[in-house]
């Protein structure tokens, strides 16, 4: 059967999280038939991708170290009509496959799928500010995303010089061409990891955005791997 959805996961050393990652991509509501589930392996060193060849799930390899590669990888390897992305580091819902099916049919003109981000391991605090702030944002989350294939084919692809919030580049392009819908109650859980290490590169991320909205480039590239 033609799978008409591929869920595709970027990993780089993450066998703690990918287990507990996959399982909920593997229990979902929908027909399993529909959608096909590929983890691109960027280099890992640990076992990565002997844990994720365990859960029966397909491992491609991208030796060119950066989520955008292992993005593009993805996109590369996949024949669904919609490619869904998250993290080895989130988990997602029962009824996310179902969910974003249901949005894509509720509109020809959509052209990508977005929801919403919780935190299953930061200070509950923090946790529900961000979660409030996050609903004010209208903008595709990297690890909460589907997109159709024509349509990446319309904007040219992934561009491979776009790393770290290659999720806002695809927001304002793919908003050019056809219509976004944000599903809030679409909600992915997330490690909070970054929050404790890797405040520079939220920064940066910012400065990212405030850069393509003026010269429609970033001004960085790379972002620290945090796996504690």
């Amino acid at each position: 059967m033609h799978k008409v959805v591929s869920i595709t996961i970027p990993a780089y050393n993450e066998e703690k999280l990918i287990a507990s990652c996959l399982d909920s991509v593997l229990n979902q509501t929908a027909d399993p038939e529909v959608y096909e589930i590929i983890v691109i392996d960027n280099n890992s060193t640990d076992q990565t991708a002997m844990i994720a060849k365990s859960k029966g799930v397909r491992v491609e390899c991208e030796t060119k170290k950066g989520y955008v590669h292992a993005l593009r990888r993805g996109v590369e390897v996949s024949q669904g009509e919609i490619i869904a992305f998250t993290d080895a580091d989130c988990r997602v819902p029962a009824d996310w496959i179902s969910k974003i099916l249901e949005n894509f049919k509720s509109s020809a003109d959509i052209v990508a799928v977005g929801g919403k981000l919780a935190f299953y391991d930061a200070n509950p605090i923090l946790d529900k500010v961000t979660r409030l702030i996050l609903i004010f944002i209208d903008a595709l989350p990297g690890n909460n995303m589907a997109i159709k294939r024509e349509a990446l084919e319309q904007i040219g692809g992934i561009d491979p010089t776009v790393n770290l919030s290659v999720d806002y580049w695809l927001t304002r392009k793919l908003g050019r061409i056809g219509k976004l819908k944000i599903d809030k109650s679409l909600i992915v859980i997330t490690s909070g990891r970054r929050f404790k290490g890797a405040f520079s590169s939220d920064l940066k991320y910012l400065f990212n955005v405030i850069s393509m909205l003026l010269y429609s480039k970033p001004l960085f590239f790379d972002f620290p791997d945090i796996r504690e």
